[in-house]
Order: C-alpha cells, then structure tokens, then sequence
C-alpha cells in the first residue's frame, strides 16, 4: 500500500507540472498575437476615409488614428474636419460635460449634495474617485471640480441624484432630453459618468454639439483647465482632498497647447481613449473630438486638428464683403422724413455675421441661398451661404430698430456722409416746418415769461421782517425783566464755580496718577519687553514646518524655565542688566536651535506613528502612577511638555498624512494601545 502511495505522488506532481508549462507557452504564444491584433486595428483606423478630404477645393486633412474624429467652428458650427462622425461609439468619461452642463445649469454652487450608498458602492473600485464616505456632503462647486479635474465617479453618481430627488438611473432621461435639445442624434445615455454599458453610447458629430454649448460656459472651462483639485474640509468631510489632474493637454505639461480654452479626457478598455477639447485663436473659436484613440495618440491627434483649423481656415464678416444683397446702395429702403438729418435704412445685414471660410477660396465662390422664414421678428431673411455642399454659416437680414438719426452740423461735411456703420447713405437732409414753427413759439413764450417775472421782482418791496428767535426772546426778556435776568446770572457764575472746582479736582487727581505711573514706567517697560519677545519668538515657531524631537524637547524645557523666571520677575520689583543681558543670549541660543533644526530631514510619518504611540502608553502609564500616588510638579511639568508635543504632532500629521490611515486623535483607545486586525 506505501508502494503504491509512493508511486502515485511523483506522477501525480509530473502532471500538475505539465499544467503549468502548457499554460505558460499558451500565454507566450498569445502575446504577439494580442499585439499584432492591436496594430492591425490601428492601421485599419488609419485607413478609413476622411470625408472632408474628398471636397473638391477643400484643404486636406492630417491622418489620425483615432476611430472617429471631427474639428468644427464653435459659433457656427461648421465642420472643418470629419472622419466617421456619425457612427457610435463609448464615450467613456467625456458623458461627464454633459453632466456638468446640466448641474451648472439647473443648481446653484453653494448647494449641498449629499453622498448616497448607493452612489459610494456603485463605483468600481478601479475607477477614477476621490474616496468620499457615505453621509458626507460637497457644495455643488466642489462636486463640478471633482468631475472636471479628477474624473470622480461617486461624484457625478450623487450630482445626479441631487438633481433628479431619486436616484442616479432616473437622470438618464434628463441626459436624453437635454442632449436631443442640444441637436444630437445619434446618442443614448444611461448613466451619468461613462462607465461601460452597451446601451450607453455616442458619435463624435454629438459630443461637438454638446461641447458648443459646454465651452460657451466661462465657469466650466475654467475649472477644466485647472491642474490640481483642493477641496478643503467642512463640517460634513473632515478631510481635505488634494489631487492632480492627469490630462497632458493642459498648457505647461508635456502636450500642452497654448491657446487651449477646456479640455475633457476618457478611458475605459472598450471606448479606449477620447478628448473633447476646444482652442481659440485669432478669433477663430475650434471644437476637438477624437474618439477610440490609443495614448499618446490621442492628444498628438488633437494638436494635429487643431493646427489644421486654425492654419488653413478663417472667420470673414459677412457684411464687409457681400455686394449682392448689399441694401446701402438702394434709395428705395429709406424713411421718408427726419428733423434735421439723414434717412437711415430700414433694412441691413447683421453686422456681426461671420461665415467660415478656407483661406484658399474666395467669398465670390461661395454660394449664397436666402430664407424668408424666420424666427425672430426682427429679422426680415437669412442668408445661408455654402462651398461645395459644405454649410459655413448664415447672416440675418435685420430691420432697422430705428430710423432717426441726428445731422451733423459739427462736421460740415459735403457730398456723401458716411454712417457710423460704415453704410454711405445720400446726403439729404429733410426739414419739417410744423415743428420748427412749434418749437420757436416754445422758447418765445419762455422768454416773456422770464422778462414779465424779472419786472415783477424788480417793482415789488419787501418789507424787513423780524424773525423770532432765541437770541431776539433773550433780549427782550433782559429788556422787560431785568431783576430776574440778574438772578439767573448769579445763578449761573455759582455753576461755574463749582465746575472750576471739579476740574482742579481732577487735574490734581491727573497729577497723582502720573506720579505713580512713572515710578512703574521701568517695570511696564521691562514687561513690555517681554511680551514683544515672547510674540516674536511665536511667530517664528509658526514659521517653522517642523520641528525634531529633541529640538522640541530643548524648546519645551526653555519655555518652562521661561514662565518660572517671569513668576519670579512678577514677585520682584527690579531686574538687573546682567540678568537681562542672561535672558537675551538664552533667546538667542533658541533661535538658533531653531535654524539649526528647519535644515534637518523631516521624520518619516512611520517614525511618528511610532512615536504617538510611546506617548500614549506613557500617558497610560502616568495616570496608573497618579491614580496610586497622586500628581506631583515635576509629573505636571512632563503633562503640559507632552501636550505640546501632541499638538506639533497633529500640525504635522495633516501635512504627510498617507493614504489608508486615520489620524491618531481620532483613534480610540483601544486601537493605540493593542494590535489592529489588519496588523496580524
């Protein structure tokens, strides 16, 4: 039987061997395979058809990798760039300035959100967060910090919540509706952070209309565009959180783009990665997007469309250059009477209309469609004009909001005037006698009126009239009553001889106090000294980062002796200079210490765990020993030593506090003094 055991343990370990080298060579064998898969789906990305670049006239496009990929003007929207703009594809985190435009849109910042189980443990572990607990609470500008900079999942989980009253699945609907606003169409949302669901898809043609709108928004943009989130503690977190954004893009890192206005990255392992960026330059305002990209593809991609817009494209003001519907030269569209100036006309081009157009096309080969259906009731038409089927824009054909428009007398101008517009109108100047002739009887009869009022003052006397007052009441009474004028009199100089009294009272009263005051004028100073010592000596300790623990132990021990020598200056009336001269150079042996002490590495947060825990069971220890003996001075002596070593040490746990641990004031006792589960 021990034979046969024996026997069946060697092949028994032969073929658990055996396992393990077909399992290595089958993940050898499959290495390149996986690699070779991943550059042949990068070359077929590359060899799709760029649509744009098929535009007779049109300038070429650069060869991207990513899947889909398109670069259009923000205020008209005309696409400059396009390679498969409409089909689907996962929009991985880039769903998050959807979100981000509806919270800004529909809360105010200094709202409360609060933080849901259901939002904490509805995000992966392995996603982007910022390790928030449930119960805690960010204002709504903190929330919009944390999705923009540091990708937060829990976080658009709760602003969804917020927002909807219920849960983060109802605010899909909210996403659907707003995006179809917005003039999406090939888009489905089911959540409001990106993470991976087959429902839960896009196309670069939607994320640049809902980027139009979410780089219209000053407050989003400038938050993308910050580098580090800062979230400082509240009464509802009692951490602070300090994280750094990871996207490349931002101006000074390594793919920085200078004239970048905000920028908005993805990931996840099926949408690969995706930017929704925008630039401005020149006043040509471009949006990015890339989507199914590989790193560092992505952002070099980016930098790529954007180069292309703003080398090869330009905004053209409409009004400026159009000649066919150019109504200026017309004298039919004028008003038919204003005082004193010249007709302006009823209807104008918009002035501010701008098309986009490439640098190498001339405006005379555009073509120009016009519109009589419109929209706003100050508009009479709409130009649309196009290259080659490609829309660049329109321009509104205006009513004039109003038609008069004054002469100027001042320039003295003859011939053709031209309009503060920069529309040469005919130099006519109508005059309407019937309001002429109104306006000259008004300042007639103004002027009788004010030669009739001027006579009137002039013939009329005004008799001198006494006015009654005090001083006119005080006289007469003197005059009439003299008897009693004299008594009050007398009555009156008793008062001011008894306020002369007081006063010398207190002048004599003054008199004793300085005397007083100078005999101690030695002693204030002395103090006085004293405290301005003692408040510089604190504002250095507060300059100071960190302190050693022998240096603290040094510091501790002079303050001690410190406050006695001042209990005992207290009970002395003089000090001499030697002592004096003693106390200035022990301070400024301190203050070298000091120096001496901010040049020495800093202590690890390891050492100082450690260390918290020695003073701890000293505490421990201590009490144990006064619960026999009862405190002594020197045991309160080390009591106020070893509080001010605790407080330093909270100063610098704050500063080099590593992730996983609480601060050790907030440990129970129970957990200072045994071992941890997670230690064993």
């Amino acid at each position: 039987m021990k034979r046969l055991i024996a026997s069946k343990v060697p092949r028994y370990r032969g073929w658990r061997m055996y396992a393990w080298l077909i399992t290595l060579a089958l993940l050898c064998r499959g290495m390149p395979v996986s690699a070779e898969t991943m550059e042949e789906r990068i070359q077929t990305q590359q060899d799709m058809t760029v649509e744009s670049n098929e535009i007779p006239g049109w300038p070429t496009g650069p060869v991207v990798t990513a899947g889909s990929a398109i670069l259009i003007e923000a205020e008209t929207g005309t696409i400059l760039y396009a390679k498969n703009i409409h089909a689907r594809q996962y929009p991985a985190s880039t769903t998050k300035i959807l979100t981000t435009l509806i919270a800004s849109e529909q809360c105010s910042l200094d709202e409360w959100v609060t933080f849901s189980r259901e939002a904490i443990y509805d995000t992966p572990s392995d996603s982007n967060h910022i390790a928030m607990d449930v119960g805690q609470q960010l204002t709504m500008e903190d929330c919009l910090n944390a999705i923009l900079i540091r990708s937060a999942n829990e976080v658009s989980f709760a602003v969804a919540e917020h927002i909807t009253g219920t849960s983060w699945q109802d605010f899909a609907e909210i996403m659907n509706s707003r995006a179809a606003e917005l003039g999406c169409v090939d888009s489905h949302f089911v959540n409001p952070n990106g993470l991976p669901d087959e429902n839960h898809y896009t196309s670069a043609y939607d994320l640049a209309m809902i980027g139009k709108a979410f780089f219209a928004n000053e407050l989003l943009c400038r938050i993308s565009l910050t580098p580090r989130l800062h979230i400082l503690p509240n009464d509802h977190m009692p951490y602070e959180k300090l994280e750094n954004s990871k996207i490349e893009l931002l101006p000074g890192r390594s793919y920085g783009y200078e004239d970048l206005v905000g920028v908005k990255t993805g990931y996840t392992n099926a949408a690969r990665y995706c930017v929704v960026s925008c630039a401005e330059r020149d006043g040509l305002k471009l949006i990015c997007v890339v989507l199914r990209d590989e790193s560092p593809a992505h952002y070099e991609d980016t930098i790529a469309l954007f180069n292309y817009g703003f080398g090869n494209f330009a905004k053209v003001n409409v009004s400026q250059v159009e000649t066919k519907y150019d109504i200026g030269n017309t004298g039919f569209f004028y008003g038919e009477r204003d005082i004193f100036g010249s007709s302006k006309p009823l209807l104008s081009l918009n002035r501010e209309a701008c098309i986009v157009l490439p640098r190498a096309v001339d405006f005379a080969d555009v073509t120009s469609t016009i519109d009589y259906d419109t929209v706003d009731e100050g508009q009479a038409a709409i130009i649309h004009y196009s290259y080659q089927g490609v829309d660049l824009g329109s321009a509104s054909v205006d009513l004039a909001a109003s038609q008069d428009q004054g002469y100027g007398f001042a320039s003295g101008s003859s011939g053709e005037d031209q309009a503060a517009d920069g529309v040469k109108v005919p130099d006519v100047v109508f005059i309407d006698v019937v309001k002429v002739l109104m306006g000259a009887g008004i300042l007639a009869a103004a002027a009788l009126v004010v030669w009739g009022l001027r006579r009137f003052l002039k013939e009329y006397h005004f008799p001198a009239r006494r006015t009654n007052t005090r001083r006119n009441w005080m006289k007469d009474r003197r005059k009439h009553h003299p008897t009693e004028y004299e008594e009050e009199q007398e009555q009156s100089m008793a008062q001011q001889r008894r306020r002369q009294v007081r006063e010398a009272r207190r002048r004599l009263q003054r008199r004793g106090d300085d005397e007083e005051h100078e005999v101690n004028t030695a002693r204030l100073h002395r103090q006085q000294v004293r405290q301005a010592r003692r408040r510089q000596q604190l504002r250095e300790d507060d300059e100071r980062q960190e302190i050693s623990y022998r240096q603290l132990r040094r510091q501790e021990v002079k303050e001690a002796r410190h406050r006695q020598q001042l209990r005992e200056d207290d009970e002395r009336q003089e000090i001499s200079y030697r002592q004096l001269r003693r106390q200035e150079v022990k301070e400024a042996r301190r203050r070298q210490q000091r120096r001496e002490g901010d040049e020495r590495p800093k202590p690890s947060y390891r050492q100082l765990l450690g260390q918290e825990i020695k003073e701890a069971r000293r505490r421990q220890q201590r009490r144990e020993y006064e619960e026999k003996t009862g405190p002594g001075f020197l045991q309160q002596h080390r009591q106020e030593v070893k509080e001010a070593r605790r407080r330093q040490s909270r100063r610098r746990q704050g500063e080099n506090m590593e992730p996983g641990y609480r601060r050790l004031h907030e440990l129970p006792e129970e957990e200072i003094y045994y071992e941890r589960p997670e230690d064993k």
